[in-house]
């Protein structure tokens, strides 16, 4: 295609000819590509009017949304705002990266709960499997689930004697959970047929979710475990203790060393009433540094060997987890309450009670300014949960009664996600986990567990697209 029937054919679809500039248009998806040829359009095309020049160059029977991007910051103005906000002139020649958008995310389903879901989590399985029971919850009545995609109980695991405040999937045949009890229990998932396993009560009935006793207990920290994170490749897991502490377990039972603090235990009721004993195990260390509670901890995505917390006491701390040493501690201007990492950017991702999402780089110096403040909520930010498609995108959760969905080359949210229960006005969210074959699965004081997914949602100031 030459430049000049470029140029008519972009011509012939937009009505304002009046205040152009010169634009050229590039992607990193070889299936849109279009001709990098320079382009004269409206200063005033915003988001949806770029889409339709791309999509005219393509040619393509049904239109597909673009976002764009200059200078590696996504466009969320008109073409004169941008030149305006940065002092340029329509004169230059403005390059234009566009990618495919990403649909904003719709009400699918929410599966109830007797009281506060506390903490979700998600374990990837081939969507053709009828019988996947990917979904894991923790509720304020101490109970953790395991929930197929048909909104069904499929087992419930008790144990603790306090809420239940995180949840994580170990492998597909076991979960573990920490509590307001003190303990972090890991739990093994029943199967079909769980005849002489101790470790798994009796099925409650055909129809009924199976009851499950807590295969191993593991204590150490003297009040709350507000987090917990987990690491398949080293079998270690990462606790947050409300007592200021950084645990660190392994998986391995037979490697534990014997408890030093103990935990009682509670009965679960069913058709029969038995009362769960449980072996008790020890941390592998207590990591203090902390001078408050800690409240999320993560290990590094490309490194077990590495992990990080955050703390109402306004820090970031790095951990050798071989040699248990702090190695790194930056400090913020707020308490933090939610963590994440963007591996492929090697940026950490903060909540905190300001109502913000703060990225930090680790690797620059400790008293190096945050890289970006991501703003929208309006209420403490609680849990964050990274794209599993898009290396730029995360997840967050809030007080606010709302889930957000960013772009880190934006400063605002891309969409937001409302509780669709009305049982409470701007119930809390507590917990959010983004899943490629799910959705995203959030949590809160609705008792609910809500998965969005596919279109149709409240785009952030839709005018400007």
């Amino acid at each position: 295609m030459s430049a000049e029937d470029a140029q008519d054919g972009v011509s012939n679809g937009l009505s304002d000819t009046t205040g152009q500039i010169t634009i050229t248009l590039t992607t990193l998806d070889k299936a849109f590509a279009v001709p990098e040829l320079p382009l004269y359009v409206p200063l005033s095309l915003k988001r949806y009017g770029l889409s339709e020049v791309v999509n005219h160059l393509l040619a393509t029977e049904r239109p597909i949304p673009f976002d764009f991007l200059i200078n590696s910051e996504l466009l969320r103005t008109s073409l004169q705002e941008y030149i305006t906000q940065k002092g340029l002139s329509s004169e230059q020649t403005l390059a234009l990266e566009y990618t495919r958008s990403i649909l904003p995310p719709t009400f699918l389903a929410s599966y109830s709960h007797p009281d506060w879901v506390s903490s979700v989590d998600v374990i990837e399985v081939a969507s053709s499997n009828a019988k996947a029971t990917p979904i894991l919850s923790g509720c304020y009545d101490g109970i953790v689930r395991t929930w197929n995609l048909s909104g069904s109980v499929v087992s419930e695991f008790g144990g603790h004697t306090g809420p239940v405040k995180s949840v994580r999937w170990l492998d597909e045949n076991k979960v573990v959970s920490a509590s307001m009890d003190r303990s972090i229990r890991i739990w093994k998932v029943p199967v079909a047929d769980n005849d002489g396993d101790e470790d798994v009560a009796d099925v409650l009935g055909s129809n009924g979710p199976q009851t499950v006793v807590s295969a191993r207990t593991f204590t150490g920290h003297k009040s709350t475990v507000e987090d917990i994170a987990v690491n398949a490749a080293t079998s270690r897991m990462l606790s947050a203790g409300a007592d200021s502490a950084v645990g660190l377990w392994t998986t391995n039972y037979k490697e534990a060393p014997p408890a030093t603090v103990s935990v009682s235990t509670r009965e679960m009721s069913g058709k029969r009433r038995r009362k769960t004993v449980v072996p008790s195990r020890g941390p592998i260390s207590m990591m203090g540094s902390h001078t408050g509670p800690v409240t999320g901890v993560i290990f590094d995505p490309k490194d077990g060997t590495v992990g990080y917390s955050v703390s109402l006491d306004h820090t970031i701390k790095t951990w050798d987890l071989v040699t248990g040493a702090l190695v790194d501690t930056r400090t913020t201007s707020f308490p933090l309450l939610s963590i994440t990492a963007l591996p492929e950017l090697s940026l950490l991702c903060s909540g905190s009670s300001a109502r913000h999402v703060t990225l930090h780089d680790p690797r620059a110096a400790a008293d190096a300014t945050t890289t970006k403040t991501l703003v929208g909520h309006t209420s403490f930010v609680v849990s964050l949960s990274r794209s599993p498609e898009s290396e730029y995108m995360l997840a967050s959760a809030s007080h606010d009664g709302t889930v957000r969905v960013w772009d880190v080359r934006a400063q605002k949210s891309m969409y937001v996600i409302s509780r669709e229960s009305k049982t409470a006005e701007r119930a809390k969210v507590f917990s959010v986990h983004w899943s490629k074959a799910v959705g995203i699965v959030s949590g809160g004081e609705d008792k609910r567990v809500q998965i969005n997914r596919g279109t149709g949602l409240e785009v952030i100031n839709q005018q400007s697209y």
